[in-house]
């Protein structure tokens, strides 16, 4: 991301208006030559970025998304009602920092002779050098669902509190510095580790370097709106306009049709190709058999998504400030990639040739 210049700041010795670069320490003013340090109040420093979008402006676009997509309830943008609409300020630490390090495992790799693949392990050292720019809440946003936003290009200024208590509601920062760092180091490096992709890490050491740590408070206009006697909520985006977070009613019937259509071509997938695996013998059936793996994973996936499509959309929430929660299997519990776990413990080739030898049994 490109530094910002940071306006509205003044010289305590001359008075003279100043522009600074984001992120700087230490600076000299360019009238007086004092040397200043940048500080905030309570040690943090504290920027707001300016609202540029009206109020009339936030229910257009709060009407605009009411009436896209397939899964909201039919004639939602024709039938809801504005309820209220009012502008929050909402304070989010910025977390800027760089993870250098190594990471040292093993990488699975695989070998085919003869028509038959065997799987191997080599020994791999990787380098890690990543940037991070991240933003994290600093407040209870439960209600409001923004639990991060977006500031490339965004115009920052320093924080005027009477300014912003002015034109809306100001929160108030409840989390601490050191709360939010470790939060931040935690998944910085878990990330920065897994970009490298080592099948098996056997040594890592990683260091955050460079961490700079500042508040950002963020203009947000809360839209509330009326459907069938239920009140519903979309957060939009004070700065550019987007929806940061909106909640809306289901459509029944896509749900239902998404269900029979994941349930059917799930089931199509999984039962139709196994018949291919008794037909022929050799290379034919050795082949029909790993389509019917390749058949049944997609199958499986198709039939997730089915799932929850009708059991989770009865409310429809979407938006840029969401975070998506952890992946979890289809029994539940901690998961990764669907497909890559699957994979991971199928060997395609292996299966179809001891299918295909007991076949010709």
């Amino acid at each position: 991301m490109a530094e910002k210049v940071l306006k509205g700041i003044t010289c305590p010795a001359c008075a003279g208006e100043l522009d600074l670069r984001e992120g700087i320490k230490t600076f000299n003013c360019k009238y007086c030559g004092t040397l200043l340090l940048t500080k905030g109040v309570d040690g943090v420093v504290k920027y707001y970025v300016p609202r540029k979008v009206q109020r009339n402006i936030a229910i257009q676009n709060m009407f605009n998304w009411l009436g896209k997509g397939l899964a909201k309830a039919r004639g939602l943008k024709n039938t809801a009602k504005l309820d209220d609409a009012f502008l929050v300020y909402i304070p989010y630490w910025r977390v800027r920092a760089d993870v250098i390090g190594w990471v040292f495992g093993k990488e699975r790799r695989t070998q085919t002779v003869n028509g038959r693949t065997t799987t191997y392990y080599v020994d791999v050292e990787r380098k890690i050098q990543k940037p991070f720019d991240r933003t994290f809440a600093a407040c209870d946003v439960a209600e409001l669902g923004v639990r991060k936003v977006n500031l490339e290009g965004d115009e920052m200024r320093a924080v005027n509190f009477e300014e912003l208590q002015s034109e809306g509601m100001l929160f108030n920062i409840i989390s601490s510095e050191r709360e939010v760092t470790d939060i931040a180091k935690a998944q910085f490096i878990d990330e920065a580790v897994n970009s490298v992709k080592v099948d098996q890490v056997t040594f890592q050491h990683n260091d955050l370097v460079r961490p700079n740590v500042s508040i950002v408070y963020y203009p947000l206009w809360v839209v509330r709106y009326l459907f069938k006697g239920r009140t519903y909520q979309v957060v939009v985006d004070g700065e550019d306009g987007s929806i940061c977070y909106g909640k809306a009613p289901g459509n029944n019937l896509y749900r239902a049709v998404a269900g029979i259509f994941g349930t059917a071509v799930g089931s199509y997938l999984i039962t139709f190709f196994g018949i291919f695996g008794i037909i022929g013998d050799g290379d034919s059936a050795k082949a029909a058999l790993v389509v019917y793996v390749f058949a049944l994973i997609f199958g499986i996936i198709i039939m997730m998504w089915g799932y929850k499509k009708f059991r989770y959309g009865g409310e429809v929430e979407e938006g840029t400030g969401i975070d998506a929660p952890p992946k979890k299997g289809f029994f539940g519990g901690k998961s990764t990639n669907t497909v890559k776990s699957m994979a991971s413990g199928i060997n395609v080739v292996d299966v179809a040739s001891i299918a295909s030898s007991f076949l010709r049994r």
